[in-house]
């Protein structure tokens, strides 16, 4: 059963890091206005820095998918995504811990998306599955198919989670009752 998350770990970390860089190439000015609204670094710093996440996303993505068939280097990048993406979590968290009402902007899927507990718990649930894919890379074998189908769902379920539940709450404060 390990053998088969780490298989999914290979996949769905990958393909988040490159969506969520595809994500922000596309709109390049949406990370740093967010990392204005967190009020956590300097306003001049938030370029640079959303700049160097985009290329830690990117690069790691590419990197994980480059490497799906050698299980050391594959670890190598999936240990650094892991790293990534806790930092990402404790960032989000210590966002969260001082943002008033309403929830500032995460800067990560579709435009509107506020940082909130479902950002935090989706980058902290990666964090984990990264790990996991480090500890334990794969080998590749007969349930290749049912991982790779397996991570490119999770992948995507994953990546619209928070924009979905933000919808979903907006649904239920707007009309009072979950539609």
């Amino acid at each position: 059963m390990i053998a088969l998350l780490g298989q999914i770990a290979a996949v769905t970390v990958p393909l988040v890091l490159l969506g969520a860089a595809a994500g922000r190439l596309g709109r390049p000015g949406a990370l740093p206005a967010a990392l204005r609204a967190h009020r956590v670094l300097p306003g001049r710093r938030a370029r640079p820095v959303a700049a160097a996440a985009t290329a830690a996303e990117a690069l790691l993505g590419v990197l994980g998918a480059a490497w799906a068939d050698r299980p050391g280097l594959l670890r190598v990048a999936l240990a650094a995504a892991a790293v990534l993406l806790v930092a990402y979590a404790l960032y989000g968290a210590l966002v969260l811990a001082r943002a008033g009402r309403p929830a500032p902007p995460c800067g990560c899927g579709p435009a509107g998306t506020p940082l909130t507990g479902w950002v935090v718990g989706r980058a902290g649930a990666l964090a984990a599955l990264a790990a996991v894919g480090a500890a334990r890379p794969p080998g590749w074998g007969p349930e290749t198919p049912v991982a790779l189908l397996a991570g490119v769902s999770l992948a995507v379920l994953l990546w619209t989670l928070p924009h979905a539940m933000n919808n979903s709450m907006n649904d239920v404060t707007s009309t009072g009752r979950a539609t």
